[in-house]
């Protein structure tokens, strides 16, 4: 790798050190990050180099910038691999609050002038949630023939119906939402995260990284930074689950078609289709089994959340009630 960098920026590289899953290394007190990129076409790359540098000149804080190679392209090969290199920015993030900073981050990127189409996700749920349903009901018909299931996929047979019914609602759900609410303009498309979470900016390296970004409504970021919080961190999520969301909407008000694009994100069950979908793709990793267990064990506290997030948006709002999902069991059930 140091061969790679010196050919292809023209750099030396002291020492390569490993931070979380990351190679990092550091010139003149300057680090920088080697970043696996195999995933992402080189069309949307250059619409996310495009986005990296808008958000650079809005002075965007702690935001990293990725290094252009001597010849000028993005990104580079090494060992059948592709990478490309982030300069990571000198000063040490501490937010203030992350519901606020992220309101603050989602506002620089609604003003975003240019068109975006490889990394445009907004609009997109329904098609994107529908394809991957019909592919995980595809893959459990053709495993509940199976005899011998592996304990993995003996959970996975058994719990799929349900997640299936929780998926369907969440895709009616967002129908629904599409129908009867009228957009506002803080409804348009901004720069959001695949999976937005409290250890996205505060990781092993701390940045803004531009790999992790697509062109989305800004209700993905928040759905998924409490969906994360519920699963990682229950003790942190019934103190402050809710304190995240309120610092946003002091700073950037959420409109009714907000609350309920985040609620219909949160009923589809992300959680256990990426559970599944990765344990596959780790050739049976054991820690996909415990991740189930986990899944499967708090799904009724999972449906409680549910539940309270629609009590507290009429509380919250004082202005607008969730329409509600029949069979989500009420608190305290």
């Amino acid at each position: 790798m140091k061969d790679v960098l010196k050919e292809k920026y023209g750099i030396k590289v002291p020492e390569i050190l490993m931070k979380g899953q990351l190679q990092t290394f550091t010139i003149h007190h300057t680090e920088f990050v080697i970043v696996p990129i195999s995933h992402v076409d080189e069309e949307e790359l250059y619409e996310l180099y495009q986005l990296n540098h808008y958000m650079n000149d809005k002075k965007e804080p702690y935001l990293a910038t990725i290094v252009l190679t001597k010849e000028n392209y993005l990104s580079f090969e090494h060992d059948e691999n592709r990478y490309l290199l982030l300069k990571v920015p000198k000063t040490t993030f501490q937010p203030h609050a992350i519901g606020r900073d992220l309101a603050r981050f989602h506002l620089k990127g609604r003003s975003y002038p240019y068109q975006i189409s490889k990394a445009q996700r907004i609009g997109q749920w329904k098609m994107l949630w529908e394809k991957r349903l019909d592919q995980l009901e595809m893959f459990w018909r053709g495993k509940i023939y199976q005899e011998s299931l592996h304990p993995f996929e003996k959970m996975f047979v058994e719990a799929f119906p349900y997640y299936l019914g929780l998926a369907e609602n969440g895709i009616q759900y967002l129908v629904d939402t599409e129908l009867d609410e009228d957009p506002h303009p803080i409804d348009s498309a901004t720069i959001c995260h695949h999976r937005f979470h409290k250890n996205t900016w505060l990781g092993d390296v701390q940045m803004k990284s531009p790999i992790d970004w697509v062109f989305d409504h800004h209700s993905r970021d928040l759905a998924e930074y409490m969906r994360f919080s519920f699963f990682h961190d229950q003790e942190e999520f019934k103190q402050y689950g809710y304190k995240f969301i309120e610092d946003y909407d002091r700073t950037s008000p959420l409109s009714p078609f907000s609350w309920r694009l985040i609620y219909s994100r949160l009923l589809f069950p992300v959680h256990f289709f990426e559970c599944v979908e990765n344990y596959y793709l780790s050739n049976g990793d054991t820690f996909y089994e415990e991740q189930l267990t986990s899944i499967l064990n708090t799904s009724d506290q999972y449906e409680a959340f549910l539940q309270s997030y629609s009590s507290m948006l009429s509380m919250r709002t004082k202005r607008m009630v969730l329409p509600q999902v029949e069979w989500i069991m009420p608190v305290g059930k």
